[in-house]
């Protein structure tokens, strides 16, 4: 009974304690929001990202157009047996080179993305934001609904981006 009767004292002591240093740090309680299209377009290397994308539609662009010609054929039914397969061996092949390009993109989208990544969490700390959304994705996926544009980030993340 002796032992329970310390234990009780030292327990409240540490909640206490922890209660009154969790009163001494301010948390930041705000939430904003980026449009992550216009930061990544306002980054200097985003020249780069655009010329491997231009790459990929000049070489995807003949293919999808042979695709969409096989696809109007098998869909109509006059399409053979070898109409079929190439419409197989060709829908592999734009998959391939769609993949291709995607990662050619990501080695160059990939360092931009984690320097802007940086720069939001900076703002956002100096302006006191505890959590920052993309507006995109947050309105199309129903997450936020309203948000005042006194929570908008982009102007400031985009003028912390070096040039």
């Amino acid at each position: 009974m002796k032992r329970g009767l310390f234990f009780v004292p030292v327990l409240l002591g540490l909640l206490f304690g922890g209660w009154l240093m969790a009163q001494d740090k301010s948390v930041p309680n705000r939430i904003g929001y980026i449009d992550s299209d216009v930061v990544l377009q306002a980054h200097p290397d985003f020249a780069k990202v655009k010329e491997v994308q231009t790459q990929a539609q000049g070489e995807l662009k003949p293919l999808q157009d042979q695709l969409t010609a096989l696809e109007a054929k098998l869909q109509g039914g006059g399409a053979t047996a070898k109409d079929q397969q190439d419409y197989q061996a060709l829908r592999q092949g734009y998959q391939d080179t769609l993949k291709k390009w995607q990662a050619k993109q990501d080695v160059v989208l990939n360092p931009i993305t984690d320097e802007i990544n940086n720069i939001v969490a900076k703002v956002a700390q100096e302006q006191g934001f505890a959590l920052v959304m993309d507006k995109r994705v947050a309105g199309s996926s129903g997450l936020v609904v309203y948000a005042d544009n006194g929570l908008d980030l982009t102007d400031a993340v985009v003028k912390a981006i070096p040039k």
